[in-house]
């Protein structure tokens, strides 16, 4: 059943018998377009709407308007629709006869007519089913036109991201659950924010004074700190107008930076009514009080005068690895953002980045003497021919320069990105990603060898990555076809050394070392270099060599050995201390102990409940392998905060928000282990019978990671929505000490532990993120939807934290900072539209419909 909706609208349609999505694509034929060029001179737009079925539930019709004349009527059949779906598209019933659908690469697809297409009038419906649709990130994107005899000149959809958040549909029971979470929000006695700092000291005590820096205060210190001095001296500087500069003169200084012998990256910070005091062993624990202080001083900061709470801060770092990964490779982030991170990193004492720069979709670092990795695996876009650049995917669209699908860093900015993270103490661990999720870099040596084949056969293969008579037969977890490294060729290895040789370069002109490099090793799926000449020549040479699957082992000894002759370790997925064996006529990973001799530093991602992995991080820690945990469950910050359709980002793993990165628990995650990818309760007792970390398994872990994956993410709004404030509470797992609550009986945990979430999100509220809107205002952080409860009659409404509010509209209307707020139960009827604004900003989180 399809409900009639307007021309510019994606509405919700049913097949009852499957319940499985059904997406629309309409096309109406209006106005002319320029044939000429690459681009159309006109630009074609869709809009979403909503409708459900008849159980309320939403289901997707997606309408494309094409604005083209009637001389150029699709009754010529001959033309092919492109987007992106990731989601099994196929055309459903009872329409698929009128259309092919055919899948290209990757996520590409593209829709064209059969002979039995016809069309009267100017409106034309599509419908396309998708295997899941869950959220509004599900939708298929990067819709682009392409008429079959102008191959090269698209036709491109402006509104790639269309307008979501005003699309109507009630979520009432969302938002009750929401309520009652919020509940337990509400705090017996007040949080003393003045002294509470994130992430969580060791210690912190109030001393009762207080000390006022005036203008033109001084700062001394000794020897070792100098830099650090001139550091603290610049970032005030730029922050306020206290006009603070250094002395040489011990007797002198509000502030002192003192050597004290405390270990690495610990420190001590004393603020008493004669002044301010800093202690450290290190530069790096230096730097970390620092960072202390100067938040303190951002908060305390008004009109030229800044006076501090009088506080005692004994602090270091709970674990020594504390990461996050972005990935860079999927979509593109400019330099200027990811300098950006790094300074929000910095704040919040996290000192790892680990950048993933390759992938199937892109490869953004230039490396002398590989052009093509970024002049061809730099871009994507439209190109009949696939000589140009990779394609489409992702939602980027037909223009190879209009959106984060394309883009790189130059060899100068990425030592200036180095230099910036040195500064600091943030280590950036490049990610090569090998063998598999490699086909950026397998496409861009192709290129070359088809550049320079005919003129300098030896340059056309000497890094090549593929096997040209390869005609093995597989599909990755994202539909890749090709994106696996082949293992056989010795050009492989030159590839893999010349890289990061560049890349050891690159950190030298830095000034810093390259002592770890990630090299992937995850989701290599069945069936790669199966039929592939090369590796067959490589096991009939090598009879201990029984399968093709004994290749991975190999694969990773020899890229291992290229780094030990470098003195650089090797890091990667969890993948590489496991080999794929047969287990009953089934393919599956199995964790091999003997590789743990290699020294590797695995991150270990996979612990979906369902998947028989939930212990996997522990089962490799007990074996005696190094990890650093970076569970999908609580570390992946692209998952969607909510379960919401309107929420965007992925949910495979699970839905992840500030709260359950916050209850991780390292050494017991099964604590607080509670729900699946579904959203739904799981049965704690099948956890029961999982490994448990041992003592000896603890002295393996070495730290945390969250993860930021960019399929989703197209722009800085998106980036930012995702990342925070996210990864203010990955930064307190990854350095506050143990939490009391964590070990709590049974009887007491609730309590404790909501006590300590409590306090935790009010300091977030209430002095981090106003801390954002005075210094960083293009940082677009999350704001969570209010809690609404329907009881009585009434509606009853709530929030995240007492420094949010909620305005409201019962007209249709979008809630503006100057709708009504709620300030008690609402009573009349209507279709209610909710906002929670951050009290004294037009900041706002996403809407929620309620209907009473």
């Amino acid at each position: 059943m399809v409900k009639k909706v307007s021309m510019q609208a994606i509405s919700f349609v049913s097949d009852m018998k499957t319940n499985i999505p059904v997406i629309l694509l309409v096309f109406g034929f209006l106005l002319s377009a320029c044939m000429t060029g690459k681009r159309s001179s006109h630009d074609f737009t869709y809009s979403i709407g909503i409708h459900t079925d008849t159980n309320g539930r939403p289901v997707p019709v997606s309408y494309v308007t094409l604005q083209l004349p009637q001389s150029h009527n699709l009754n010529q059949k001959n033309w092919k629709l492109y987007f992106n779906s990731y989601k099994n598209p196929q055309i459903d019933t009872p329409d698929a006869g009128k259309f092919t659908l055919v899948p290209v690469n990757g996520d590409l697809n593209y829709i064209a007519p059969t002979a039995d297409f016809h069309i009267d009038g100017n409106t034309l419906v599509i419908p396309i089913r998708q295997a899941l649709l869950r959220n509004i990130s599900d939708f298929p994107t990067g819709f682009y036109l392409v008429y079959d005899d102008q191959p090269d000149h698209y036709h491109p959809f402006t509104n790639q991201n269309p307008q979501y958040d005003q699309l109507v549909l009630p979520e009432n029971a969302l938002a009750e659950e929401i309520y009652e979470r919020n509940k337990r929000l509400t705090p017996e006695s007040p949080v003393d924010v003045a002294h509470q700092l994130i992430p969580t000291p060791q210690s912190v005590k109030s001393n009762g004074q207080q000390y006022a820096l005036t203008d033109g205060f001084l700062v001394v210190a000794d020897n070792p700190f100098a830099g650090q001095a001139a550091y603290l001296v610049d970032e005030l500087k730029k922050y306020t107008q206290l006009g603070v500069r250094t002395v040489n003169d011990p007797t002198k200084g509000g502030i002192k930076l003192k050597f004290w012998n405390l270990e690495e990256e610990a420190y001590q910070l004393r603020i008493e009514n004669t002044g301010i005091e800093i202690s450290a062993g290190t530069v790096s624990g230096m730097f970390y009080g620092i960072q202390t202080l100067k938040s303190l001083i951002l908060d305390h900061y008004r009109d030229g005068k800044c006076i501090l709470p009088g506080m005692e801060v004994d602090d270091r770092p709970r674990f020594k690895h504390r990461s996050l990964m972005l990935d860079v490779a999927r979509n593109f982030l400019p330099k200027e953002k990811l300098l950006q991170v790094l300074d929000r990193m910095a704040a919040y004492k996290i000192n790892v980045l680990h950048l993933h720069f390759n992938d199937d979709e892109g490869w953004r670092i230039a490396i002398p003497g590989l052009p093509e990795l970024t002049s061809f695996g730099g871009y994507r876009g439209h190109t009949s021919d696939r000589n140009h650049h990779l394609p489409p995917s992702h939602g980027s669209g037909p223009d190879s320069a209009a959106t984060r699908g394309s883009g790189f860093y130059s060899r100068k900015d990425f030592i200036d990105i180095l230099t910036y993270a040195k500064d600091r103490f943030i280590t950036v661990i490049p990610e090569l990603e090998t063998p598999g999720h490699a086909r950026a870099a397998i496409k861009s040596m192709e290129h070359r060898y088809h550049t320079h084949v005919q003129s300098d056969a030896d340059k056309a293969t000497e890094y090549l990555l593929s096997d040209p008579q390869d005609k093995s037969k597989y599909s990755t977890v994202q539909g890749w076809t090709d994106d696996a490294i082949n293992p056989a060729m010795e050009s492989t290895y030159r590839f893999v050394e010349k890289v990061v040789t560049e890349l050891a370069l690159m950190y030298q002109d830095a000034g810093t070392e390259l002592k770890i490099v990630h090299m992937g090793g995850d989701e290599v799926p069945a069936g790669v270099w199966e039929q592939s000449e090369a590796v067959q020549h490589l096991l009939r040479e090598n009879p201990s060599f029984k399968t093709v699957d004994d290749l991975w082992e190999y694969f990773f000894n020899r890229v291992g050995g290229i780094l030990a002759k470098k003195d650089i370790r090797m890091h990667g997925w969890e993948e590489i201390g496991m080999k794929r064996v047969d287990v009953n006529g089934h393919k599956k990973m199995e964790v091999v102990p003997e590789l743990r001799k290699n020294g590797y530093l695995l991150d270990v991602w996979n612990n979906v409940y369902g998947t028989g992995a939930e212990d996997l991080a522990y089962r490799l820690a007990n074996q005696g392998f190094d990890i650093v945990l970076s569970n999908v469950t609580h570390m992946y910050l692209d998952l969607a905060s909510t379960r919401s359709f309107y929420e965007p980002g992925m949910y495979w793993g699970g839905y992840v928000n500030p709260e359950k990165i916050f209850g991780f628990m390292p050494e017991n995650y099964y604590r607080t282990f509670l729900r699946d990818d579904l959203d739904q309760p799981i049965d704690t007792a099948s956890l029961r019978d999982k490994a448990r970390l041992s003592a000896e398994g603890r002295k393996h872990v070495n730290g945390l990671q969250c993860a930021l994956w960019a399929e989703t993410i197209l722009h800085n709004e998106n980036f930012d929505y995702m990342l925070y404030p996210k990864l203010i509470a990955f930064a307190e797992r990854a350095w506050a000490p143990h939490p009391a609550w964590a070990t709590a009986p049974n009887e007491t945990f609730e309590k404790q532990y909501n006590e300590a979430w409590n306090r935790f999100n009010t300091v977030l509220w209430q002095r981090e993120l106003p801390r954002f809107d005075r210094y960083w205002k293009d940082i677009l952080y999350r704001i969570p939807t209010p809690g609404i409860k329907i009881d009585n009659n009434h509606i009853h409404v709530n929030t995240e934290s007492e420094a949010l509010e909620v305005r409201y509209t019962v007209d249709g209307g979008v809630p503006t900072p100057t709708d009504k707020v709620v300030n008690g139960p609402l009573k009349e009827k209507g279709i209610y539209r909710f906002k929670a604004f951050h009290k004294g900003t037009a900041r706002s989180s996403r809407m929620i419909v309620v209907l009473k």
